[in-house]
């Protein structure tokens, strides 16, 4: 293991960055791709529609929402093993996948088992770049997290080229093969140790009421102090990172619709299915290129972090109004492109936050708390927009009620921003100090000294203004 006094911001942490973004190829973005088994599996199980979906549904919560245990392991062993034995059990959930006989099957080695061993890879690659980077953290996020809009125009056309070749047992056999990989990827997750990584400022007075607030609870079970530690529950008990994850739950929330009736909402205008089917590659290849450049620029431009994410939101939100007013293929392209640069805006900055609230020692639970919202936002959205359209009869109130998901999310998020005559440093919950530093922003937020009232036991050596000292 290595022991540095600083993130390296560079060195073996582009390779950090890679592991990551193989991972979200194959995690993330194997969900995204996941709709081409969807025609087989209900024509083959002859399974209605809503049953049929339930395996990708339940195959992106299980991997969100079992973060923290992913978290928990990997406070107790390391990144690289938790992330490597992920890489197994997805690749026996698949393979276990080829003796399907019904959808109540798949469920289970898919949606469970697979979906389990994806968030044993993710979480823990994803905190591995949050130690290794601090001044370029967003730069390296914005790279890792591309994987998922790459994957969009690669895993699809695979997909397909290996149902048709070898039915859908061997295509999900073959690429059981290929996310055995997650093994290397897991490998290249070296361990590294950080001198301050011990202990946040930011975090010590949670930590000290967490502490008061477990001493009965270790009193009766002296293990339960060491699993709550180990899951890190005590970070739902910070005010600021629980306002973020509920943001965050309303964001996901609303972004989670728009996949739902994309694609049925362009059929409806008139538009050939295959044209229809090519929008959501659109925006996945803008997100591919946007979320690298856009984690630079949070890392250069002189901006908060927190309104650099804001913007995007915002800019998703309109989006979704802008959807079912686009009434041409034209018009629903150029809304793809905008959806994708505004959502590539704020993504590459999910990580950052979630490390600037939980704090750098605390990341992989904060990581694996943050996702459990993100799982529950996803499990709920897809069926709320049937149920709209199901009351409806169109399309047009899922993307209005995304929209109002994400500005409610935008609106909870004015809680974390400083008010006027406070410091930038808000997240420690503590009067700030004559100069804060916000290390992850890169921002120094001045906050205005009042001279005593009682200038007499003042000094004026070290001082060099006259008219300081003639005051005096």
């Amino acid at each position: 293991m290595q022991h540095m006094d600083d993130p390296p911001d560079g060195g073996w942490g582009w390779m950090v960055v890679l592991s990551t973004f193989l991972v979200h190829v194959i995690a993330i973005g194997s969900y995204r791709s996941f709709g081409v088994f969807y025609a087989e599996f209900r024509e083959v199980f002859q399974e209605n529609a809503g049953n049929t979906s339930f395996v990708s549904s339940v195959y992106i919560a299980t991997q969100l929402m079992c973060s923290p245990i992913a978290s928990a392991l990997s406070n107790l062993t390391s990144c690289r093993t938790v992330a490597m034995t992920g890489g197994v059990i997805s690749a026996v959930g698949l393979g276990l996948s080829f003796f399907a006989q019904n959808a109540v099957h798949l469920i289970i080695t898919i949606g469970l088992i697979t979906g389990f061993g994806n968030s044993l890879m993710l979480s823990p690659s994803l905190a591995m770049v949050g130690k290794y980077f601090h001044k370029r953290h967003a730069t390296a996020n914005g790279i890792a997290i591309s994987g998922s809009g790459v994957s969009l125009f690669i895993l699809s056309p695979l997909f397909q080229f290996l149902i048709d070749e070898f039915g859908w047992k061997g295509a999900l056999l073959i690429f059981s093969g290929i996310v055995l990989n997650g093994c290397v990827c897991g490998a290249l997750l070296r361990p590294l140790r950080l001198k301050d990584a011990g202990k946040d400022g930011e975090n010590e007075e949670e930590d000290e009421e967490a502490a008061d607030s477990s001493k009965t609870c270790k009193a009766i079970i002296p293990f339960c102090h060491k699993v709550l530690k180990m899951f890190d529950v005590t970070l739902l008990k910070s005010r600021p990172f629980l306002v973020y994850s509920l943001s965050l739950f309303g964001l996901t929330l609303g972004n989670s619709m728009i996949f739902v009736h994309l694609v049925a909402h362009a059929q409806g205008l008139g538009v050939e299915k295959t044209q229809a089917a090519f929008l959501p590659s659109i925006l996945g290849i803008v997100e591919a290129v946007v979320r690298p450049v856009n984690g630079w620029l949070s890392d250069k431009l002189p901006v908060r972090k927190l309104h650099y994410y804001m913007v995007g939101c915002v800019g998703l939100g309109i989006c979704n109004i802008a959807i079912p007013h686009s009434r041409t293929y034209a018009a629903l392209v150029a809304c793809m492109v905008f959806y994708g640069i505004s959502s590539g805006t704020f993504y590459p900055l999910i990580a950052v936050l979630v490390r600037k609230y939980s704090g750098i020692s605390r990341i992989s639970g904060g990581l694996g708390w943050a996702f459990v919202f993100q799982g529950a936002a996803y499990l709920l959205g897809q069926p709320i927009a049937g149920w709209l359209y199901d009351a409806t009869g169109n399309y047009d109130m899922s993307f209005y009620a995304a929209a109002t998901f994400i500005f409610v999310s935008v609106a909870v998020l004015l809680l974390l921003v400083p008010r006027k005559g406070k410091s930038w440093a808000l997240e420690s919950g503590k009067p700030a100090p004559d100069v804060p530093h916000d290390k992850c922003d890169g921002v120094v937020g001045l906050k205005a000294r009042q001279l005593p009232v009682n200038t007499d036991n003042l000094t004026t050596g070290g001082q060099k203004n006259p008219a300081f000292k003639s005051e005096m």
